[in-house]
């Protein structure tokens, strides 16, 4: 059952439960099909993306406005909590979320959020409705706040809460992803061991995080002998890259995509290049000012 309304699609579960979604129908112009419609083998027509920071009742979630969104949730749990909702529902994976950054940068809507206990920290005459401890509830701050700056984006994306994403991961210091977007599917392995992943490689091996003395190098160079992996943040024009050739799932994951934003240079990014596995979170949150 639906009710559409623009691209906004009210999704009912099994339980009776509504979730509001955001409806990206892929173009059918282009030659090449976009990597974020692709789900392993299989090509959408169509993409469905929550289009709130999600709620878990009873152990599923769900998209819904003025709701407090659920923080303190492992990975796991968060894929849980999409995939028992039956087929097709699963966690946001990092090519999704880079899909509506690109439309944010081409639009010039680069979505403000709660980056300062329930303002923006760069406009501070914009805020939502304030939860608890500092979380806005979803939806409450104004359409600046969605990703295309319209009442039918996808809100809060920046700030409020991080947000847990599949399809990427650091393993000991390499950068590693689920091809075609596969970690869409319901059936695809997440797992630590799991066969899915890949390393993502150029012609001289494997791209890799070089996190040292404070700066932060993607790079397919062999590590030097007196390399000792760190942990470590920059500000995204410092981040530095060092690459014979930059393959195309560094731009679909958005390590390294076509272009950033003018806003993006003011933005933080992380890396853990010890030994493990460290997988990805995005979006800020509300007591995280950049």
């Amino acid at each position: 059952m639906n009710a559409v309304d623009h691209n906004n699609v009210v999704i009912f579960d099994d339980r009776g439960i509504p979730s509001i979604m955001c409806r990206f129908v892929r173009p059918k112009d282009t030659e090449e099909v976009p990597a974020v419609f692709k789900i392993g083998d299989k090509v959408a027509d169509a993409i469905y993306i929550s289009k709130y920071p999600n709620i878990v009742i009873d152990g599923r979630a769900y998209s819904m406005p003025m709701a407090d969104p659920t923080v303190n949730i492992t990975f796991d749990g968060a894929v849980q909590a999409c995939r028992c909702k039956g087929l097709g529902w699963h966690l946001m994976t990092a090519v999704e979320y880079e899909y509506l950054l690109n439309q944010s940068r081409e639009k010039g809507t680069m979505p403000h959020g709660n980056t300062d206990w329930g303002k923006d920290y760069y406009h501070n005459d914009e805020q939502g409705k304030v939860s608890n401890l500092g979380r806005t509830y979803t939806g409450t701050g104004p359409v600046t706040w969605n990703h295309d700056h319209t009442p039918y984006g996808v809100s809060d994306l920046n700030g409020n809460v991080w947000e847990w994403l599949a399809g990427l991961r650091i393993k000991d210091g390499v950068i590693e992803f689920i091809p075609d977007n596969k970690a869409a599917s319901p059936y695809c392995d997440l797992s630590k061991d799991s066969a899915e992943w890949q390393q993502a490689e150029t012609s001289k091996g494997p791209v890799r995080a070089n996190v040292e003395c404070g700066e932060i190098t993607i790079t397919d160079a062999v590590a030097a002998d007196d390399y000792e992996p760190d942990y470590d943040g920059v500000r995204i024009e410092k981040l530095e890259v060092e690459l014979s050739e930059i393959p195309q799932v560094l731009k679909d994951l958005g390590i390294i995509p076509d272009k950033r934003a003018e806003e993006e240079g003011k933005t933080y990014v992380y890396f853990d290049a010890t030994e493990g596995e460290y997988m990805p979170i995005r979006g800020s949150a509300f007591d995280y000012t950049s």
